[in-house]
C-alpha cells in the first residue's frame, strides 16, 4: 500500500523507488501484487504518465486513511517510552543555512543525541517527496500548498548603499533617483530589474539599471559594502550591517517587500516526533525575541518615520 500511495502521490514508479529506497521492478512488484490480490485494475500506465483508475481513486483514498492510522498507532504505542530518533533530512538554502543553522547544529545532536542529521545545502528547490527529505527550509512569497508548513520568521527588504557610495554618488531622495545610479540585484529566476515600493496603500515599480545581478545574496551584499552600488536585500542578509552602520537602508519609510520563511514537511496525519523536535528547536533559537522579523533593525525604521 505505501508503494502504491507513493507511486499516486509523485506520479511515477521511478520516483517513488528512488523515495522509498527501492528498485522500480519491487515498486512495480508490490503495485502488481495489490492489482491482483484485490482483482481490480488502480492504475493506467503509460511511457509518459501513471494515472488512477476510478477503482483506484476509491482504493488510493481508503489507502492513505489506513496508513495514516498505522502511522498514528505506531507512534501512539512508542510516545512514552523511546526519545526522537533516526535519521533526519534536511534541505535548506546555503546563504540562510551557513549564518543561522550551521552554528546552532551541534546544541541540537547534543539535545537530541538518538536523531542523525543529513543536511543538505543548497538553493536548488528540490522535491521533497521524491528526494526523500523530511524538513525543507524554504524562503519565498508563496509555497506548495501539497505540503505543510510552519512559518519560522518573516525577513522585510531594504534598500541599501554604503556610507562610501553615498558619500561619492549622493543619496537619492526619492525612489525615482535610482534610476540615474548604479543597482546592484538578484538573477534568479530572472533579473530583478524593477523593484517594488510601498508607502500609504500608493505602490510603484521603479526600473533599475543593474551593474551586476548575482544568484548570490552574499556576492550582493559584499559588493554593496564595498561601495560598488545600491542593492535590495532582505534582513537576514542584511540586519548586521544596517545595525552596525556598514550599510544603510535609502528608504527605510517605504515597504519594499517581504519574505516568509517556513519549514516544510510532507503531508502526514502524525508528524515523526524527530521532526516537531527539530522545528521546535528552530523556531526558537532563530527567533528569541519573538518578534515578526528578528533581523529588522527596528530602531532605525522608528528613527526613520520621527
Amino acid at each position: 500500500m505505501r508503494a502504491f500511495v507513493r507511486v499516486v502521490e509523485l506520479g511515477s514508479f521511478a520516483g517513488a523507488a528512488r523515495s522509498l529506497h527501492l528498485s522500480p521492478a519491487m515498486v512495480t512488484k508490490h503495485v502488481v501484487n495489490l492489482e491482483e490480490r484485490t482483482g481490480a485494475r488502480l492504475l493506467h500506465r503509460t511511457t509518459r504518465q501513471v494515472r488512477l483508475t476510478d477503482t483506484g481513486q476509491v482504493y488510493f483514498e481508503r489507502c492513505v486513511t489506513l496508513l495514516g492510522e498505522v502511522e498514528a498507532a505506531e507512534a501512539e504505542a512508542g510516545a512514552d517510552v523511546s526519545e526522537p530518533r533516526g535519521v533526519l533530512k534536511i534541505t535548506i538554502p546555503v546563504e540562510f543555512g551557513n549564518p543561522y543553522l550551521s552554528p546552532i547544529i551541534s546544541e541540537f545532536i547534543e539535545l537530541y543525541p538518538k536523531i542523525d542529521l543529513d543536511l543538505h545545502f543548497t538553493n536548488r528547490v528540490v522535491n521533497i517527496m521524491e528526494d526523500g527529505f523530511d524538513i525543507a527550509i524554504r524562503i519565498a512569497e508563496s509555497f506548495d500548498t501539497t505540503l505543510l508548513g510552519r512559518r519560522l520568521a518573516a525577513s522585510n527588504f531594504h534598500v541599501v548603499a554604503s556610507p562610501g557610495y553615498i558619500e561619492k554618488r549622493g543619496r537619492p531622495k526619492t525612489p525615482e533617483e535610482l534610476v540615474d545610479h548604479t543597482c546592484l540585484s538578484f538573477s534568479t529566476p530572472r533579473p530583478w530589474d524593477e523593484w517594488r515600493f510601498t508607502r500609504n496603500g500608493e505602490t510603484k515599480l521603479i526600473k533599475v539599471k543593474n551593474k551586476l545581478l548575482s544568484t548570490s545574496s552574499e556576492a550582493l551584499r559584499m559588493a554593496a559594502r564595498n561601495g560598488a552600488g545600491i542593492s535590495w536585500l532582505p534582513t537576514f542578509v542584511v540586519g548586521d550591517d544596517l545595525r552596525k552602520g556598514d550599510l544603510i537602508s535609502l528608504f527605510p519609510t517605504y515597504n519594499t517587500g517581504t519574505l516568509q520563511i517556513y519549514a516544510l514537511h510532507p503531508h502526514r496525519r502524525f508528524v515523526p516526533t524527530k521532526v516537531s523536535s527539530f522545528l521546535n528547536f528552530l523556531q526558537t533559537r532563530l527567533n528569541l525575541r519573538n518578534v515578526d522579523d528578528p533581523w529588522e533593525p527596528w530602531e532605525l525604521r522608528a528613527d526613520a518615520e520621527e
